[in-house]
């Protein structure tokens, strides 16, 4: 008798979950690029995800108040310019969060934060690139390293109540 392999059902992350609660489409991607010593571009223009939809999600400080943490997402190519992001906001400066710190500030880790999660748990200000304006379906971690949501740029944005944010 042939036995039929079952396949492995991959349990949800929160992020997809908060995604199906709002009736929002998306498709979840798993990319495996470190035990496969790549870089995460390469993995995912393998899988055909265009390099300038992936964004990350950046945790930055605003001021010494402890409540003043916002969030910047960008092209994954892309480096942060703290001032300019700080000029675009009006305040006098703005640092990235304590990696050390990031799952006391945000409930992730390095690497797994998303708007999404941030968002709906902890009420920062979510900020977007506007260069993924020409982008109708951007990708973002969902809320483990090497899992990302792929869903239409607007549905996330409104999700999140995110704000564009010229940052080049």
């Amino acid at each position: 008798m042939k036995q039929h392999a079952k396949k492995a059902k991959i349990k949800k992350t929160n992020d997809e979950r908060i995604l199906d609660q709002h009736h929002i489409d998306y498709r979840e991607t798993h990319f495996d690029w470190i035990t496969k010593g790549k870089d995460a571009l390469t993995e995912a223009e393998a899988n055909g995800v265009p390099a300038k939809s992936i964004l990350k999600t950046i945790v930055l400080k605003g001021s010494d108040n402890v409540r003043d943490y916002l969030v910047v997402c960008l092209p994954l190519e892309y480096e942060i310019n703290l001032k300019k992001i700080a000029n675009e906001l009006g305040k006098k400066q703005v640092h990235l969060a304590d990696n050390k710190r990031l799952i006391n500030i945000t409930g992730y880790v390095h690497g797994a934060n998303t708007p999404i999660g941030i968002s709906v748990r902890k009420g920062f200000p979510i900020y977007f690139d506007e260069r993924i304006k020409k982008f109708d379906k951007i990708s973002v971690s969902a809320g483990k390293v090497g899992r990302s949501v792929c869903l239409r740029q607007g549905d996330l944005i409104d999700l999140v109540k995110g704000k564009y944010l010229k940052v080049e």
